[in-house]
């Protein structure tokens, strides 16, 4: 890895660490961070690169890694069949507190801003067509499942709850085409950089960095909810005050539309967490720890009370004032398992 990394970028390893789960080495004082590309095309990294240095040079975002080019003029290097692009990390500027409902709001009106055009990390618009993929996919699976009898407990798990998750589905989809024909949007709706999943642990204190390739652009409710789903899968450990901080800290910056909440609402409802619980285990290979992995799904299917209760009163805890913005609700006692 030393004389790879000297080959092709000129730098000498002086010390190895982790940063999050990505290898991360020191050299001449400053701090570099190794990450897998593989999985992104060629043009969304040329992006991701654009906007990452349009975060830098125009709004001075000090907390944003910064690609590095290779000897060949690249910022894509292949080592052992593997695609890696290496990072210049932040300084460490750890002191400083983080607001995480303030510096995001920050953030997405940072990057609102950007003023190239989009289309390789564009997901603005697409969520309906790809929550009926996914819901599609998993429903034939359902059914070949179904037919092949389950074999283990999770097969089990899978079938009798996969009915219950499939109609919450099919409540989020129907909740966002109606918002997209009752309700308009207004100037911040406008597309901004997110992130993949947004939570507690993106933007860890200590090591508080923005990493490009977690990002894409799409609707700023998308890292809002996805933060706020992070917390409700604490269960009963869940603290209602703190999403409540959070969502204020949030609207302080960048006041969210009723467009906005009813989008950030049907994301809630969208259960993402239980799609890739699914997915996990059926695309892992065979060394997995299926005990992990049933003990996972059985959280998520014990929580589903605790969700429901919390979808149900998420408007009033939000303070939103749903019936002035003519926001529906749904009936969640009819949801249960």
């Amino acid at each position: 890895m030393k004389q790879f990394i000297y080959e092709n970028y000129d730098l000498r390893v002086e010390r190895k660490q982790k940063v999050r789960h990505y290898e991360a080495f020191w050299s001449n004082r400053v701090l570099y961070i190794i990450v897998p590309v593989g999985h992104l095309e060629e043009e969304e990294i040329k992006e991701l690169q654009q906007v990452s240095d349009y975060m830098i040079r125009t709004h001075q975002d000090i907390y944003v890694c910064s690609f590095v080019k290779n000897k060949n003029d690249s910022y894509i290097t292949e080592i052992e069949g593997k695609k890696v692009a290496i990072f210049r990390m932040p300084y460490d500027y750890s002191s400083r507190m983080l607001v995480i409902g303030k510096d995001l709001a920050t953030f997405h009106n940072h990057a609102r801003s950007y003023p190239a055009k989009v289309t390789s990390i564009n997901r603005i618009g697409q969520w309906k067509n790809l929550w009926v993929t996914r819901i599609d996919q998993m429903e034939n699976f359902f059914r070949e499942k179904v037919r092949s009898n389950p074999v283990d407990s999770f097969d089990s798990q899978f079938v009798e709850s996969f009915p219950y998750y499939l109609g919450l589905t099919e409540n989020a989809i129907q909740y966002l085409v109606d918002t997209e024909l009752d309700d308009s949007p207004m100037m911040n709706d406008a597309a901004t950089l997110c992130h993949h999943r947004f939570t507690n642990l993106t933007w860890q204190q200590g090591n508080w960095m923005k990493l490009p390739v977690d990002w894409i652009f799409d609707h700023a409710c998308r890292d809002i909810s996805e933060w706020i789903r992070s917390e409700c899968r604490k269960g009963n450990e869940m603290n209602p005050t703190k999403i409540q901080t959070f969502l204020q800290d949030y609207e302080r910056i960048a006041p969210l539309s009723s467009f906005s909440w009813r989008l950030l609402y049907a994301r809630l409802i969208f259960p993402i967490h239980y799609f890739e619980c699914v997915e996990d285990y059926y695309t892992s290979g065979p060394g997995t720890d299926k005990k992990w992995h049933e003990d996972r799904l059985r959280g998520i299917l014990k929580s589903s009370s605790i969700n429901e209760q919390f979808l149900g009163n998420f408007y009033d805890l939000a303070a939103v004032p749903a019936k002035t913005y003519g926001i529906p609700t749904l009936d969640w006692a009819s949801k249960r398992m």
